[in-house]
């Protein structure tokens, strides 16, 4: 049985975010059979639509990240 690929993104680039944290228990208590991958967001450029043609590494990785997943989570601070 092969593994179902979980992209997670964490919506806070703090140190000890909560919602980094909240993303590690959610990967302890999902089912056997998911793998999750935490994707870095912190190095993204702000978009600008003239960049489409030639998009920066980081945005050319976290594409490719998310393609190569079965699933995306997001984990966001509320306020």
């Amino acid at each position: 049985m092969s593994q179902i690929q979980i992209a997670v993104v964490v919506g806070s680039l703090r140190k000890d975010s909560f919602n980094r944290k909240l993303a590690k228990a959610l990967e302890a208590l999902a089912p056997a059979g998911f793998s999750f991958k935490q994707v870095a967001i912190g190095d993204l450029p702000l978009y600008n639509q003239d960049d489409d043609a030639n998009q920066a590494a980081s945005v050319q990785r976290l594409k490719a990240d998310i393609s190569a997943s079965q699933g995306l989570l997001f984990v966001t601070p509320m306020k």
